[in-house]
């Protein structure tokens, strides 16, 4: 008896302490279990220097290696749940590009896509990676989009979801509120303007603890005035559909959300024009994030893009 009044004494105990702990310092508590969520996951967390900044990524699995990027505002762990699944399959990287997450930031820095594009170059030679696959969501998909114009010998193929840069698609309410320099809905300084930014990115939001919401929140407000000025140089190009206009030879997967308030899904169809061996796929009741939103269904229209790849190649081969 006396044990278990023990046991339960310790039990209660770690609760009150990890209340007092998910209050007073919630993003401590959200840093062990975003590092529980990463390991079951099958992922780990490493640094590097590259040209003189200190990058955080994620790497797991093995296999030919899968580059993934995040959009602004966001960082390594929007890509977990699919990266989860795409681990089995392949080496999957997962960066916070220079500036987000736990990447090093620095307000004065140059944040274009082209110079962006340099730093994973350079990343990419440092893990030893020639050629690979790669995606990205807005910023990221942008980001790898122009990778693999200015690239194209080294991207095996591109997995763009909702990319940022396309300048003919109809002007989301997103675009709009640039327009007209309005706050934007996409960064957030509280926990009520966080809810907002989920609910106008995602049509299902995640239901997540009190404390990851605060500690959300506080990365977000801190790095506020530098996601308005990468906004800023975001808008001025490059564009996609300038840069594709005379096409792109490279296999492409193009995946949007039809209830994107962000970046209009209209998009899709203009670069599935500009690109010969591009497919789209468009998710019904799915917003700006759909790795997110969809992930069981994201990670299986991209196996089976991947395997209509592979059977391409081989039937090259044959012939």
């Amino acid at each position: 008896m006396l044990i278990v009044v023990s046991m339960v004494a310790v039990l209660i105990l770690g609760t009150l302490a990890l209340g007092v702990l998910a209050h007073r310092h919630p993003q401590t508590l959200a840093g062990w279990t975003m590092a529980l969520a990463r390991r079951l996951a099958g992922l780990r967390t490493h640094w590097t220097s590259v040209d003189g900044w200190r990058i955080a990524y994620l790497e797991g699995g093995r296999g030919e290696p899968l580059l993934l990027l995040h959009g602004i505002g966001a960082d390594k762990d929007n890509f977990l749940l699919v990266a989860r699944e795409l681990r089995r399959h392949y080496r999957v990287i997962v960066p916070d590009l220079p500036g987000f997450g736990d990447s090093e930031r620095r307000p004065d820095a140059d944040y274009r896509a082209v110079t962006q594009v340099g730093r994973l170059r350079a990343l990419c030679r440092t893990l030893g990676i020639e050629r690979f696959h790669i995606g990205g969501n807005s910023m990221g998909g942008l980001i790898a989009g122009v990778y693999a114009a200015r690239h194209p010998e080294e991207v095996l193929s591109l997995w763009l979801l909702a990319p940022a840069g396309v300048k003919a698609a109809r002007a989301s309410p997103l675009m709009q509120a640039i327009n007209r320099g309005e706050p934007l809905p996409i960064f957030a300084r509280t926990v009520a303007e966080l809810r907002a930014l989920f609910a106008f990115v995602m049509q299902k939001p995640p239901r997540l603890p009190g404390y990851i919401m605060r500690a959300l929140a506080q990365r977000q407000a801190a790095a506020y005035l530098l996601n308005q000025r990468i906004v800023a140089t975001l808008v001025e190009g490059p564009w996609l559909d300038e840069i594709f206009a005379d096409g792109i030879d490279i296999p492409a997967l193009i995946v949007w959300g039809d209830h994107d308030r962000a970046l209009d899904c209209s998009g899709a169809e203009v670069l599935r024009r500009l690109m010969p061996r591009a497919q789209v796929a468009l998710l019904p009741g799915i917003g700006h994030v759909p790795m997110m939103e969809l992930p069981r269904q994201v990670v299986r229209d991209y196996l089976r893009f991947r395997r209509e790849i592979s059977a391409q190649q081989g039937n090259t081969l044959l012939a």
